[in-house]
């Protein structure tokens, strides 16, 4: 099957699991009879871990080579660890499965992002068309659950998100034209330590921290938030789902009009956007607003994103590419936000949306950090 597809399918499969889990995991836990203060534990203990397992799985793949045995692998993984939220609701239980789940189940995410980032190099891929697949896929998931959650209950969460990985898992065993393949050298150069020596990867996982990191409040508790406003989950998904559309729309965007932005400004835009739209959040729950907070995400997230993948295939050498993306995703995807997570948890209760201007706080230094323009070749 040729890259565009196969990575579109991919993409598609992990985001509509993922459109299940980010807006309602929350939701699925509170359904259960966990406090709020736990669930922010339970969320942060999750982020936290994904650190260790992105480092860990993602530090054994010294070349392309190894990442589709590695993709079909833990989809299995991740789907018998979910299956095993069916059998218990003890809260040790759910600690357990919860730092099993996250070791596994998200490494995906940086193991599909470090099989495109290649395929744009060695087949010229449109990453913005294929990771809008992914978006799309979202869209569908976190309305069809909200749908679900407002008509049947917060059981159908889980329900959808193992059936998401069920088909991940098929999708996977899809053969993959061209295959990944490895760099002259790229094996003996690739190491976690090797690539952190370098100061400018440094520079881009702290801007990329402070950036992703301050979507915790809004990935932990934006619809508890919500909720206890008086929307319902259908409205929620909804809302979810209109942040989605603008991510899509800005990654369509993405060759034909940002293409000729680089690392550094779309980091700086992406700062004025988290600004402007925790402001929002915090400041109010009129629908209007919340319309206006969500069309932002297409700035906050997606420009940001954007921004860590024109440093990685444009300002880093092939063999630094996969050990970055790890890095990308255990601390800018995972330990921060985790951090974050746990701390909005203990204060929501008192703060309510207030958690919002923290995260203004959170995003302040990326105006100030500054990447040097390089190239791949100077990075060598």
């Amino acid at each position: 099957m040729p890259a565009f597809s196969w990575l579109a399918l991919f993409f598609g499969a992990f985001y509509f699991v993922y459109g299940a889990y980010l807006p309602f995991w929350s939701l699925w836990l509170e359904g259960i009879g966990v406090s709020a203060e736990m669930i922010g534990m339970l969320l942060g203990a999750g982020m936290a871990i994904r650190f260790a397992g992105n480092l860990m799985v993602m530090g054994q793949i010294k070349g392309a080579g190894h990442l589709l045995p590695v993709t079909r692998l833990l989809c299995l993984l991740s789907l018998l660890a979910f299956l095993g939220f069916y059998l218990s609701h003890n809260l040790w239980w759910l600690v357990g499965l919860t730092l099993v789940a996250n070791f596994i189940y998200p490494t995906l995410m940086p193991v599909g992002e470090a099989l495109a980032t290649r395929m744009v190099v060695q087949a010229h891929l449109d990453y913005g068309k294929v990771r809008l697949c992914g978006s799309f896929a979202f869209i569908v998931a976190s309305t069809l659950v909200g749908a679900l959650v407002g008509n049947f209950g917060s059981d159908w969460i889980l329900h959808t998100m193992v059936a998401g990985l069920l088909l991940m898992l098929l999708l996977s065993w899809l053969p993959l034209h061209p295959a990944p393949q490895d760099i002259q050298g790229e094996r003996a150069k690739a190491s976690l330590l090797d690539t952190l020596k370098s100061p400018q990867v440094r520079r881009f996982l702290l801007i990329s921290a402070l950036l992703q990191g301050s979507h915790a409040a809004y990935y932990g508790f934006s619809a508890m938030h919500w909720k206890a406003a008086g929307y319902s989950g259908t409205t929620i998904g909804y809302l979810w789902a209109l942040g989605v559309v603008a991510e899509i729309g800005m990654f369509a965007a993405d060759k034909r009009f940002l293409n000729r932005f680089g690392a550094q400004t779309l980091f700086l835009v992406g700062a004025l956007g988290c600004v402007v739209r925790w402001v929002l959040l915090g400041s109010s729950t009129d629908l209007a607003v919340l319309v206006l907070g969500q069309l932002l995400h297409g700035v906050t997230f997606c420009v940001s994103h954007l921004g860590a993948i024109r440093f990685m295939t444009r300002q880093l050498p092939a063999e630094q590419q996969i050990p970055t993306q790890a890095l990308y995703a255990a601390l800018g995807l995972g330990m921060t936000v985790a951090a974050l997570m746990a701390i909005c948890g203990v204060v929501f209760e008192p703060l309510g949306g207030g958690i919002f201007f923290i995260m203004v706080l959170v995003v302040l230094p990326v105006f100030v950090l500054r990447l040097r323009e390089e190239s791949p070749e100077q990075g060598r």
